[in-house]
């Protein structure tokens, strides 16, 4: 009899497990248990008499009788009577001799409820209580058995209706056609076969896969046939091909094709799909795409050079609504300016967003290193985006595990720009439900620092499957509609997913139509240097506590020649508690300087007669001469990379991108003008004139 090698190897691991010991429990005990708890129902039965002598729990619920009842019972009881012969007759052929071993097969038994079942029987010999016994697993494979029958009776009816079938074969509004898989002879073909190649039914027929195909194409289809003849290759998916129709033009199609057997004979049925004009279609695509690429140089430089252009009024609109939002206005005007403010806000996220993709197409995009708090980072990125979600009814939770680190090395900045980005969308795309931020750590080899996985869950629209991968692309969203419903330049995941990857990482998706989507990334960051102090998060949604603990207000001088630019940045001076001189170019700032000791100056870069470049340069030059340090804080609305890199070597002490926000420039004075290193009273005072070198003083 057939053994099933699968259960008589589930049975030999469990006779394999029986003879184990453990000291807590008895071995008759232990082997008890392991038998009665089987998932499978088991029982045991002496040879000589048939008799059932134990049941597994399985058996029991699986039968309907009870442990009492079943050690009444014989094989004979649970075999239905029509079947006894048949059993009579196994045991003869199949459990004679001393230890007939192990013995597999099928059976009908009978519950104590009178129902018939069948069962998949696999038995081996046991000694049990010094009496010859057999151990038998009794798997009900009734319904399996009952699904089999139900597959053949269909096939039966299946094959009584070939008329039906052939009307839906040639019918199909796709064109078909069924060969040979021995001959490649056309066997059967469609009606939309014949209308796309102009081919008649005869003609078909009387024609191999050869006669269809150009010439040049042959002998891969030959080789191709050769190599898997007589295989079953199965279901094989639009593999690319190409036909020729009796007109002589040259189709592409997309081959869809399974195996059949018509008549006896083995065949392949195939979907053939016209895809000529798609890739026609694609390849001019690609073209535009390429050609789209080469441009892209041009575009970088082109942003680069408008940066300033528009971050300088963008600086005014946002700089003058933070200034009027601190007066004292109606309900009605604070609305306008908080509706101005946002605007200005979404404006800004734009042209930061094609700055960045400017500068990963062109490879200029670079890291800043540095210790920083992730899980400050995380938390203030988080309630960044609070009230977003707060104003569409939406929860957002954040969990941050106990085994993330919180002191680490990278850059802090980009990485509150991935999750920012991630949490934002996912915030957009949701209506109703919530987000759903989760971070957890493990240990990287060495201990060298810690593989942070981050995924950010929500309960929102959900993408196609077969979008995930585009939606990592740039100016790229699941479809029009959504472009058109939501917003956006589709270019927020393309550059998180860069800068995931510029950092080590690596970024997917997973999401299904309807019932959301998570986002996630994996990144390696490193301990934070063993010297590092308590370290205050870059995030820009966090909030620090202003300059505070100066004896006196510290002196700035402002040089910059855009009048509106002049005032947002005295008034967020002044905010800051500093006095301010404002002066309109770089000359004008030297000779204030030759007058006035300042605790630091706010340097625009792009200026008329002496840009801030110039005016730093020669600002060091005269303290090599003279001595001291005057710290300048670059102040420009360019914001491409080695933009830092040549205020520092101009001699410029640190950088702030316009627009200027008010708490950035609050750590950052905190940063440079120490409590303890406030300027002296000034040597002499010009008094106010109408030259435009003459600084204009603001005072706190």
């Amino acid at each position: 009899m057939t053994q099933n090698p699968k259960t008589a190897a589930q049975l030999t691991a469990r006779r394999g497990r029986f003879g184990s010991s453990d000291p807590s429990i008895s071995s008759e005990l232990q082997h008890r248990l392991l038998f009665e708890h089987n998932p499978l129902p088991m029982m045991v039965y002496e040879r000589a008499t048939l008799r059932v002598i134990a049941v597994s729990n399985a058996a029991v619920a699986g039968y309907g009788y009870s442990r009492e009842e079943f050690v009444t019972l014989t094989l004979r009881d649970l075999t239905p009577a029509e079947d006894l012969e048949l059993m009579e007759a196994f045991f003869e052929a199949n459990l004679r001799g001393e230890r007939p071993g192990l013995v597999s097969g099928p059976r009908r038994h009978q519950r104590k409820d009178g129902s018939i079942i069948d069962v998949e029987i696999t038995g081996d010999d046991l000694e049990f209580g010094g009496r010859g016994c057999r151990v038998v697993l009794c798997e009900d494979v009734t319904e399996r058995n009952r699904a089999m029958a139900e597959l053949v009776h269909a096939r039966e009816q299946l094959s009584k209706r070939a008329e039906e079938h052939r009307l839906l074969f040639e019918r199909n509004p796709q064109p078909m056609l069924a060969y040979d898989c021995e001959t490649l002879r056309i066997v059967a073909v469609s009606d939309a076969s014949i209308a796309n190649t102009g081919y008649g039914r005869e003609e078909f027929l009387a024609m191999t896969l050869l006669d269809i195909a150009p010439e040049e194409d042959h002998a891969a289809m030959l080789e191709y046939a050769r190599v898997n003849l007589g295989k079953r290759l199965g279901l094989q998916h639009a593999r690319p091909r190409r036909h020729r129709r009796k007109d002589g033009t040259i189709i592409d199609v997309e081959v869809t094709s399974d195996d059949l057997v018509l008549g006896g004979r083995e065949c392949r049925v195939c979907l053939c799909q016209d895809v000529t004009e798609r890739n026609r279609a694609s390849a001019e695509l690609a073209l535009a795409r390429d050609q789209a690429v080469e441009a892209s140089n041009m575009k970088s430089a082109f942003l680069a050079n408008m940066s300033h252009e528009i971050r300088t009024p963008m600086n005014g609109v946002i700089g003058m609504t933070e200034l009027l939002l601190d007066m004292d206005l109606t309900d009605a005007q604070r609305e306008c300016a908080e509706q101005i403010r946002r605007s200005g806000e979404q404006m800004l996220a734009i042209i930061n967003d094609i700055l960045d993709i400017s500068k990963i197409e062109t490879g200029h995009l670079e890291l800043d290193i540095t210790d920083f708090d992730l899980h400050e980072t995380i938390d203030g990125t988080c309630s960044f985006t609070a009230a977003q979600a707060r104003a569409k009814g939406l929860r957002l939770d954040v969990q941050i595990g106990s085994d993330v680190p919180r002191r680490v090395r990278g850059d802090g900045r980009r990485l509150h720009q991935v999750v920012l980005n991630l949490v934002s969308n996912a915030i957009k795309f949701t209506s109703t439900g919530g987000v759903a931020v989760r971070v957890s750590a493990t240990p990287t080899p060495n201990d060298a620092g810690a593989m942070i996985r981050l995924e950010v869950a929500d309960s929102g629209i959900g993408i196609d499957p077969a979008n995930l991968q585009r939606m990592f692309e740039p100016f790229t969203q699941a479809d029009v509609s959504t472009t058109r419903l939501y917003g956006g330049t589709g270019l927020g995941l393309a550059i998180a997913r860069e800068l995931v990857e510029l950092m080590g990482g690596t970024i997917g998706a997973e999401s299904e139509p309807g019932r959301g989507s998570t986002f996630s990334f994996e990144l390696a960051l490193a301990p934070a240097s063993a010297d590092a102090e308590a370290l205050p998060a870059q995030a820009a949604g966090a909030l620090a506590v202003p300059p505070a603990g100066w004896p006196s207000s510290p002196l700035v001088l402002v040089a910059e020649d855009s009048q509106v630019n002049q005032i947002v940045a005295a008034r967020t001076l002044e905010r800051c508690g500093c006095r301010v001189d404002v002066v309109g170019d770089g000359r004008a700032a030297l000779e204030a300087l030759q007058n006035q000791d300042y605790d630091a100056v706010l340097m625009d870069c792009q200026m008329p007669d002496m840009d801030g470049y110039q005016a730093t340069a020669e600002l060091r030059r005269r303290e090599r001469d003279a001595g001291g340090h005057t710290p300048v804080i670059a102040m420009t609305a360019q914001a491409m990379d080695g933009d830092r890199e040549r205020c520092i070597d101009a001699g410029m002490d640190d950088f702030i991108s316009k627009p200027m926000r008010h708490q950035h420039l609050a750590d950052t004075l905190r940063r440079w003008i120490p409590s303890h290193t406030l300027a002296h009273a000034p040597r002499s005072v010009a008094p106010p004139s109408e030259a435009s070198s003459a600084p204009q003083r603001r005072s706190a």
